[in-house]
């Protein structure tokens, strides 16, 4: 039996048929309106609630005219009303001019990002950005993190479909939105630039993930390629490993690592941490699961960088105050006011060195910051501080060796550099050197779609790359425990 879905989503509604006993969740996705679901579906992060009118079935229990969209069931006809989403996405534009190949027509090189999507038209010849957009990652719906999406991709063909579908679709929104945005609506789109991680290039493609769902998480494909897409040719980058994807190469070829003379740190701290440092021409890199918690996952109150996002936080005269993104009334707590509102409170004694606060602290009465979280934060913070100890130690250096460390991503961008140094998120002893340098995956992508020298240089820093798979290495789980706590103010 079936019955009609109405969508009500952008101020739009869409109607569509819907089978008897089918989740809403999966059917949110069909009609193109995914939903964000950290736990992946599992029913226990409570953030895929939804409003709706009519009758449903559900295994789990949700307030009057709500329903938790991944337990919830098609059983009559129904409105499903989901909220829009929009997040403050980094789309900078470095003013660097490019060298191209000096090819006529247009081309989109593209960040794929495990949470959000950059995307920029650009004139192949100039190597002029014509326009920039952004969106939500539409594959939110099957979890926070690479490891979620995995799964839900190897549990049989049509969801690895599913995904594919999905983030080809977010490239033809975008590519639409960007032609329209630059005034070069109707024309044609020649050569396109992907850069992303390991999983996100797979699902992209349509290889198969399954190498990635177990030790030693095998990519189906490590060099960069060329491909016809969407009637275009298209540059697929290449993959180090399986957690370090080509958006950390594209990265790196934008701070230069082919051709620097400094011994740099580069930290990428997304839904997945990538860290990666070059001593006299020598690349070592590594991943740690220390993003979902700066993404708003596994935090009570955590959400991304949207509208009413707590974005900073501090003390003042004894009190704590707080922004929010675009001013909206508080509605959660993003990565960067995550980080602010843990040092305020390290600050204040409310958390201890060890991570324990006597209760949950309060914001609004909707927002607040759980004992549990502060566990997530020091899994989170002290994996990447681990991660970058043993780069150090195996490159042979010490930390005062490093010249710049630099800080990709957006979220880098907008975090509080000395509060980040305070909770043990980044080395104390080298904030001096920290410097930003916004969405380098994104800028090495935009080299990459202009010059065929530029693709060479990413298999040159491919092939100076070793990576270190922190789980083996012999010091890291010492590493790891060792940088858990928080330092004590007289340390």
């Amino acid at each position: 039996m079936t019955y009609t879905a109405k969508i009500v989503y952008d101020n739009k509604t869409l109607s569509l048929n819907a089978n008897d006993g089918e989740r809403l969740m999966d059917v949110l996705a069909r009609a193109g309106a995914g939903i964000h679901a950290p736990c992946g579906g599992r029913g226990v992060c409570g953030k895929c609630l939804v409003k709706v009118d009519g009758a449903f079935k559900s295994t789990s229990e949700s307030p009057q005219g709500y329903a938790l969209a991944c337990k919830s069931y098609i059983s009559d006809d129904i409105t499903i009303y989901v909220t829009s989403e929009s997040a403050e996405i980094l789309a900078d534009v470095s003013k660097t001019n490019l060298i191209t190949d000096g090819e006529k027509g247009l081309g989109i090189a593209i960040d794929i990002g495990t949470t959000t999507l950059a995307a920029f038209l650009m004139d192949l010849a100039s190597g002029e950005v014509l326009a920039s957009e952004t969106m939500l990652n539409p594959q939110r719906a099957h979890g926070a993190d690479v490891v979620s999406r995995i799964a839900f991709s190897i549990e049989n063909s049509k969801n690895a479909f599913v995904l594919q579908n999905e983030i080809q679709h977010a490239v033809s929104s975008l590519t639409k939105s960007l032609l329209i945005k630059s005034g070069k609506k109707g024309e044609a789109v020649s050569s396109y630039s992907f850069a992303g991680n390991t999983a996100m290039m797979h699902f992209l493609t349509g290889k198969s993930a399954l190498g990635l769902s177990a030790a030693p998480f095998t990519p189906e494909y490590t060099l960069g390629f060329s491909s016809e897409f969407f009637g275009a040719n298209a540059y697929f980058g290449g993959c180090i490993s399986g957690y370090v994807g080509s958006d950390t190469l594209s990265a790196m070829l934008a701070a230069e690592f082919h051709t620097t003379k400094k011994t740099l740190l580069l930290i990428d701290i997304g839904t997945n941490g990538e860290i990666a440092l070059v001593h006299k021409g020598n690349i070592l890199c590594c991943s740690c699961a220390a993003g979902p918690a700066f993404e708003g996952a596994h935090i009570t109150s955590g959400t991304g960088a949207v509208k009413g996002a707590i974005d900073h936080a501090e003390i003042i005269d004894g009190k704590l105050a707080y922004s929010t993104i675009r001013n909206f009334p508080a509605s959660g707590i993003c990565g960067s006011g995550l980080i602010d509102l843990t040092a305020c409170l390290i600050e204040e004694g409310i958390i201890s060195p060890m991570g324990r606060m006597s209760e949950d602290y309060h914001i609004t009465e909707n927002v607040y910051l759980a004992k549990k979280d502060i566990r997530e934060i020091q899994l989170a913070k002290a994996a990447i501080a681990a991660g970058i100890d043993i780069l150090i130690s195996e490159s042979g250096i010490s930390e005062s060796d490093i010249d710049e460390v630099l800080i990709a991503g957006g979220f880098g961008n907008f975090i509080n550099l000395e509060n980040a140094c305070r909770i043990g998120l980044l080395p104390k002893s080298l904030l001096s050197k920290i410097r930003p340098i916004g969405n380098a995956a994104g800028e090495g992508a935009r080299i990459a779609l202009v010059s065929k020298e530029a693709r060479a240089n990413l298999d040159m820093i491919q092939s100076r790359s070793r990576y270190i798979e922190l789980a083996a290495h012999p010091d890291f789980a010492d590493l790891y425990a060792d940088h858990l706590p928080f330092e004590s103010l007289d340390e």
